[in-house]
């Protein structure tokens, strides 16, 4: 695993980032990063350790490539009384036909419910191909993607200018902006205290989009974070905007399968996947096949060509 250590042990190296993280050395954080898997083209996979605040913390990444070749994005589409008919995050994928998918805005009435559909009204912006399917709102910042797959942040308003834009989501605010931490307690999703965490983040020039999911609230598994753990864990990551989206029971992130059926990439706290009013997923183009190595071939080829001489015999005999 590749280390990035953010703790007491480096605070003198650290400090002015410390500082400008509103960190003290208690609540800072280190982090271990797995190596990348390709789960598809564009789409990259890997796990990583937090020792934070409160304890060992389990995070689970999905890094895209907004420029690859099949990548495109999508969203929960207005259906129902109220804006949409609430979903779990692997419903939504298998409905869909992303490859990648994980919640993503605020949502009411909560219900939080692990079992039963039902309507919501969402917090903050969304479209879904092309089509508004919730309002602007301030305080609830939004990822804003067009369908060249142009992908930018931009804090919440009722007044967005939403020209070209054909996919967005909103979450509780930017925890991490232009690389700076700008947690403060007042932003939704309870910030100051562990929790699992669902995160979206865009690096620097936007080429590359992370989706994280952080469990929490299960003991000897993984305790969640605060927001300004999950800020330094998304800078250490490569983000350098990135916005909190629905956490704790919420929190799932999902994969498309080798059998086609959703895959669980985190361990949801309540066991079971919640209910949401809204969900963000990936298109995606299959990996391409591996080719043999070439002495595999070599030798594949020698036994079909000894095979085809046998058969020759044979039929000369």
């Amino acid at each position: 695993m590749n280390r990035f250590i953010f703790g007491p042990r480096s605070f003198a190296a650290a400090a002015g980032l410390l500082a400008a993280f509103g960190l003290t050395v208690a609540q800072a954080a280190t982090f271990s990063f797995g190596d990348y898997t390709s789960l598809f083209q564009g789409i990259d996979y890997a796990t990583a350790d937090i020792e934070g605040g409160s304890g060992h913390s389990e995070a689970f990444v999905v890094r895209i490539d907004v420029d690859a070749p099949g990548v495109s994005f999508y969203t929960t589409p207005h259906s129902g009384p109220l804006e949409t008919m609430s979903q779990t995050t692997s419903q939504f994928l298998q409905t869909s036909g992303t490859q990648v998918a994980i919640n993503a805005a605020f949502f009411t009435p909560c219900g939080c419910s692990t079992t039963t559909s039902d309507a919501k009204n969402l917090s903050g912006l969304a479209i879904s191909n092309g089509v508004q399917v919730s309002a602007g709102e301030t305080g609830f910042a939004s990822l804003l993607v067009t369908q060249n797959n142009l992908a930018s942040l931009v804090d919440g308003s009722a007044n967005l200018a939403t020209d070209g834009v054909w996919t967005a989501v909103s979450g509780g605010g930017f925890v991490l902006k232009n690389g700076a931490n700008v947690v403060n307690a007042s932003l939704p999703g309870d910030p100051l205290n562990p929790n699992p965490r669902s995160i979206l983040g865009l690096s620097q020039d936007a080429g590359f989009m992370y989706l994280v999911a952080i469990d929490g609230r299960r003991p000897d598994w993984s305790a969640g974070v605060s927001q300004s753990e999950e800020a330094a864990f998304m800078l250490a990551l490569g983000a350098y905007n990135a916005i909190n989206l629905d956490g704790g029971g919420s929190t799932a992130l999902v994969m498309e399968g080798s059998n086609g059926s959703p895959l669980e990439l985190n361990r949801p706290s309540a066991n079971a996947e919640r209910y949401d009013g809204n969900s963000f997923g990936v298109y995606a183009n299959a990996l391409p096949p591996v080719p043999l190595p070439a002495g595999i071939w070599l030798l594949s080829s020698g036994l079909a060509g000894l095979g085809m001489m046998r058969r020759r015999c044979a039929a000369l005999s």
